[in-house]
């Protein structure tokens, strides 16, 4: 007699943020919540049921080549009767009289400049999948313009009944870190549940879920003390390891103005500690007059404001103290700075 206890997983359930009708929604969670799995089951469902197409992306070619491998192997015995395949990029399901109809492309993010002028009339959903990258890994550059290209190049001209694009698009992943690309471009931040994008109008939505109403595989109840404090925390909803931006009351009395920041969001003033080990940034611009104005976006350049590019000794010092976790923001005004200073 087998020992084995098989306890039941409750997957994330997609109604609640396709009910708000966004054209773009995120959903943020820890790992083993059934994101991945909840979709892939709803884009199955729903295409043996309309004979409509969803495409299936990743960031990379090997990011899309494990994903392919077995992608309906978790789902199959949901749907007894049907069999189904991956040919090429394309993921396929055995119809009557033994035709095989493709209800899955895929796709990889760092490659889609390649399907411009390729059209996909029957592909209704776009689906991110692991969409935030893991910590020491990169991001492509211009991520989320790649991510609209797409959109744009799959959507084209279709709209639903409102007049809306009628591709929609999901984002799924475990966010580590605030200062990733898709947060910083929308203004969200860790402590909400449902947010809007900023300045979108509830076109793109953010649900950052609430790990404790899922039942999931990842705990001690499964794991034992294996996976060690850093992980449990995560899975109870401890999403975000620290990294560039730690908010502070206030600056070091004895730190001293490095430069004003002009950005997107607004004009932020830079201070380097005594000892050179730590930057403050505050809002509004620094009261010396010798300290230099620069931005580090190219859209907030105006006279006066230089713009100042990699090699800039500001642009270094800045991304110096960003990335070893040695800046630090006063007060809740200054986050608006994060998405500048993570350039």
């Amino acid at each position: 007699m087998s020992d084995t206890k098989t306890t039941q997983f409750e997957w994330y359930d997609y109604r609640a943020i396709k009910s708000r009708n966004a054209l773009i929604s995120i959903v943020a969670g820890p790992p083993s919540i059934g994101k991945t799995y909840g979709i892939k089951a709803d884009a199955v469902t729903t295409a043996l049921r309309t004979g409509r197409q969803v495409m299936w992306v990743r960031r990379n070619l090997v990011e899309l080549l494990y994903a392919k491998s077995g992608f309906f192997d978790s789902i199959a015995e949901q749907y007894p009767g049907y069999e189904f395949r991956v040919e090429g990029n394309a993921g396929q399901v055995k119809t009557d009289g033994d035709k095989w109809r493709t209800i899955v492309r895929f796709a990889a993010l760092s490659t889609s400049y390649q399907m411009k002028g390729t059209e996909y009339p029957e592909v209704d959903a776009i689906i991110y999948d692991e969409c935030f990258a893991a910590p020491g890994l990169r991001y492509i550059t211009d991520e989320v313009e790649r991510l609209r290209r797409l959109w744009i190049t799959v959507n084209r001209s279709r709209t639903d009944t409102k007049g809306r694009a009628k591709t929609r698009v999901y984002l799924l992943g475990n966010p580590i870190q605030l200062d990733n690309p898709y947060f910083l471009e929308w203004a969200f931040d860790g402590g909400r549940e449902w947010q809007k994008g900023k300045g979108t109008d509830g076109d793109v939505i953010l649900h950052l879920v609430d790990a404790a109403k899922y039942e999931r595989r990842v705990g001690e109840t499964v794991y034992g003390k294996a996976l060690g404090t850093a992980q449990l925390d995560y899975a109870k909803g401890d999403y975000f390891l620290p990294d560039g931006g730690f908010v502070v009351e206030e600056r070091e009395p004895d730190s001293k103005p490095f430069a004003t920041l002009v950005t997107m969001q607004g004009t932020f003033g830079l201070w380097e500690s005594a000892d050179w080990r730590k930057m403050f940034v505050t809002p509004g611009p620094l009261a010396d007059a010798t300290a230099p104005v620069v931005a580090f976006e190219p859209m907030a350049v105006t006279p006066g404001v230089i713009l100042a590019d990699a090699q800039n000794f500001v642009r270094k010092v800045s991304r110096r103290h960003y990335r070893r976790g040695s800046m630090f923001l006063v007060g809740q005004s200054s986050m608006a700075a994060r998405q500048a200073l993570a350039r």
